[in-house]
């Protein structure tokens, strides 16, 4: 605005706009003149309007207003804005709108990658879907930077013949014989996803396999151990495809749930000797005011590794949708 904008709102609320540095509320008291020089304000600062933006480097540095309550700034006339809606709150109430908004928006981008990551992986597998799988597989074995307390640490021994993972801190072992976990191996490229094979031998995602050695490093990322994780990871893939076509066609995503209730994974790590297990998992999932529930319905025999598998998901929202899908594999018969 000019400086006779300015004039006729001495004595109302202005935003003071510093760009990266966030932007303020403030009463413009004095509209400062000068021969052959743009005007300057005097503004009373009220609140907070949004907040500075963060810096990265090694971790996320949030921004801390530069302007604090009641302090009273000269101002470029360039950075005032006129805003006669605004609403005349407290520093604290402001700030902490800020807050609150900046959250609101990295819970939507997050939702949005979500659908994004989801499109485009559907999209590669129309385009090439001969390499789809093995492209996608590539993209995840890439290494990400997680911070170390993410991770437990183990080291591999040998007993009886058979190989078990020693944790590094706390001792606890855990066979690798049947273990579900994606595990991360530690190669001379740096750490590799994949999963334990049998004999001794790791499968990295890409398909390459490793053979173990006593003293070989691995280690294992601490949100495999949560309910939701272990209730993904135990499904067969064609299965967690399915599922995850089920989730789509909702409208819903994995960054969705609320609560995982997972029996299934308490039956299979507990129970050394039952070769039959039987259940229902529910987790419940929220979309803006609806709240979706999901049965997982499971019954599983063992069979020497000939496994019969069968799965049913049954879906009932707040609103009263309801929607069932259900998989069985091929040794699987009369479901």
């Amino acid at each position: 605005m000019d400086r006779k904008q300015a004039e006729a709102l001495v004595g109302n609320l202005v935003i003071i706009n510093e760009n990266d540095e966030g932007q303020y509320i403030g009463e413009l008291k004095q509209v400062i003149t000068a021969p052959r020089k743009p005007w300057r304000g005097l503004i009373k600062i009220i609140s907070v309007h949004s907040l500075p933006k963060p810096t990265f480097t090694n971790r996320v540095e949030l921004g801390v207003p530069i302007y604090s309550a009641e302090e009273v700034v000269e101002i470029a006339g360039s950075k005032i804005i006129a805003s006669p809606s605004i609403d005349v709150i407290t520093y604290e109430e402001g700030l902490t709108s800020a807050i609150t908004n900046e959250i609101e928006l990295i819970i939507k981008r997050k939702q949005q990658n979500a659908l994004i990551y989801e499109a485009l992986t559907d999209y590669l597998r129309e385009v090439n879907p001969a390499q789809a799988s093995s492209l996608i597989d590539k993209l995840l074995i890439e290494e990400t930077v997680v911070p170390e307390d993410e991770y437990l640490y183990y080291t591999l021994e040998n007993r009886n013949n058979s190989p078990i993972l020693v944790e590094d801190l706390h001792r606890k072992e855990v066979p690798l014989e049947g273990c579900p976990f994606e595990f991360e191996l530690k190669t001379s490229r740096g750490w590799t996803k994949g999963t334990y094979y049998s004999d001794w031998t790791f499968e990295a995602l890409s398909g390459k396999k490793y053979k173990l050695k006593e003293e070989k490093k691995l280690r294992l990322n601490k949100k495999h151990l949560e309910p939701y994780q272990l209730f993904l990871n135990e499904l067969d893939k064609p299965a967690l495809h399915s599922f995850e076509h089920f989730l789509k066609t909702n409208a819903l995503s994995h960054n969705q749930v609320l609560t995982c209730h997972n029996s299934l994974i308490r039956q299979l790590l507990f129970t050394s000797e039952q070769k039959e297990f039987s259940g229902t998992n529910f987790i419940t999932y929220q979309a803006q005011h609806d709240i979706f529930v999901i049965q997982h319905h499971y019954e599983r025999k063992l069979n020497d590794g000939i496994d019969t598998v069968y799965d049913r998901f049954e879906l009932t929202s707040s609103t009263g949708k309801r929607s069932i899908v259900t998989y069985t594999n091929s040794f699987t018969s009369g479901k």
